[in-house]
């Protein structure tokens, strides 16, 4: 175990002011500082000039405490006494090392006028002022850090230059400032109108990340480069929720207008009469990741209300790659499998066992503090499965094989009960009756009677399949206690 090292200090002042150095340096003892002071450590028979010289110049001694009243300060301008002795001394070293920290000035006494008493040589030197009474104990704990080296404001460590200060190609100005506008908007007109532009400004942003005929290694890449403007859209979110009484219909307006134009080739190239869908992996993998990160904050808020908005909204969405073919959908469609990064890059990787490269990036690379950590984008994920049963949601028109959310990140949960063992109790299944938009326990135990386990909803390799709501309570005990 580390030891920490006893600071030592020297206390030098004048006669004039014994009453007030004998309890401070009592004190200081008190607090571990080893205190040198003639009046314990200077003997008859001793050189004073000696000790006092041997006491600046000690390198053992880290901090020389100067006590600066009246009487200190006129005799150490005339260079009189005990204390003009020591002054010739001191000085030398402050004039010799201006950035000397060892000689801290002490306020003991002021003029009439509140001016306060110090010696012309130091009078430059940032002090500690023990004249006040009032904030007598603010300043002493300020002495005391600085003889320990322990200061109230530490500096934080050296971060890194902010990546995207280095694509040039991207101008994150126009959606930022969009964002501060609608913050600031002072009538609901002027904030629609930011909100509409937002959008627009958004997808001109994205266009830069698109590649056509992207290669595997390329697509990771730039998969890993979309965490700012993910951070971007985010901070919208939480703009608009704070600023918008019907946000949650704002949100899936919006995740409609960007999915059909992002999914479409030809907002990147309008002449385009071929396409590969990896091009547009980058979105779609966006898109899936902003869906997941906005049901983690409207958990965070607990604003089930607008969950229930975002889950239950018939989405009517692109299923063509040149657009022109809507259909009607729920929000399962958001829910994204990477092939282009999951299975082609992934197993020429270093990353090769991981069970999914892109849930493990999201939950080890892209967290947004303090909302949008790991464990809470995790939650989010297995949130939407665990739900997905209990909605009677629109028909997806866009596959055969039925509504489903896999939750890719589930293997990074820690707990995976959620809220669920909540709903024992009558209160908590008000809220989430709100959740599932139902109207009384009844109707709450229809809802979770539908969210079974399912043992393929599991990775392959032998991990335990996502657990579902009903591993955590029984319907039976939903509303059974306060």
């Amino acid at each position: 175990m580390q030891i920490d090292k006893i600071p030592k200090i020297f206390i030098s002042y004048s006669w004039s002011s014994d009453a007030l150095v004998l309890e401070l340096a009592n004190r200081l003892v008190f607090h571990g500082v080893d205190v040198v002071l003639d009046k314990w450590d200077l003997k008859e028979g001793n050189d004073k000039y000696e000790f006092m010289e041997r006491c600046v110049n000690d390198s053992s001694i880290t901090k020389v405490l100067i006590i600066c009243d009246k009487a200190y300060a006129q005799k150490a301008n005339d260079r009189t006494g005990g204390v003009g002795d020591e002054t010739v001394i001191i000085s030398s070293e402050v004039y010799g090392n201006a950035r000397q920290e060892k000689f801290i000035p002490i306020i003991a006494e002021r003029d009439e006028e509140g001016k306060e008493y110090v010696p012309t040589y130091i009078k430059t030197r940032i002090y500690i002022d023990l004249s006040n009474p009032e904030k007598y104990e603010e300043e002493y704990e300020k002495l005391l850090r600085n003889i320990y080296e322990k200061p109230q404001f530490v500096k934080p460590p050296l971060g890194k230059k902010p990546e995207w200060l280095d694509e040039e190609k991207t101008n994150f100005f126009p959606v930022k400032d969009l964002i501060r506008q609608i913050r600031g908007g002072n009538t609901s007109i002027k904030r629609k109108s930011c909100i509409a532009r937002f959008q627009e400004a958004y997808i001109e942003v994205l266009k830069s990340y698109y590649i056509c005929n992207v290669k595997p290694e390329e697509a990771y890449n730039n998969f890993l480069n979309t965490k700012t403007v993910r951070d971007i859209y985010l901070e919208f979110v939480e703009t608009i929720a704070e600023t918008e009484s019907n946000y949650a219909e704002t949100l899936a307006e919006s995740f409609e207008y960007l999915y059909n134009k992002l999914t479409c080739v030809k907002t990147f190239n309008p002449q385009a009469y071929s396409a590969n869908k990896n091009d547009l992996d980058v979105y779609k993998i966006l898109l899936w990741e902003l869906f997941i990160c906005v049901i983690a904050y409207l958990r965070h808020i607990k604003d089930y209300e607008a969950i229930n908005i975002l889950l239950t909204y018939t989405y009517f969405l692109e299923n063509s790659l040149f657009g022109g073919e809507i259909k009607q959908t729920n929000y399962t469609t958001f829910r994204h499998h990477s092939f282009v990064i999951e299975e082609h890059y992934k197993p020429m990787s270093q990353m090769k066992d991981k069970y999914t490269l892109v849930g493990n990036i999201i939950c080890s690379q892209r967290e947004k503090f303090p909302i949008y950590t790991a464990e809470a984008i995790a939650e989010a994920d297995l949130f939407l499965y665990q739900v997905c049963n209990a909605y009677d949601l629109p028909k997806n028109e866009r596959i055969w094989y039925g509504t489903c959310w896999f939750p890719t990140c589930y293997i990074y949960v820690e707990n995976k009960g959620l809220e669920w063992e909540r709903m024992k109790s009558r209160r908590y299944c008000k809220k989430m009756e709100v959740l599932f938009g139902v109207n009384d326990i009844e109707e709450l135990k229809g809802k979770i009677e539908k969210c079974v386990y399912n043992s393929e909803i599991s990775y392959l390799r032998g991990w335990d399949a996502a657990p579902a709501i009903l591993n955590y309570i029984k319907v039976e005990d939903i509303g059974t206690l306060n």
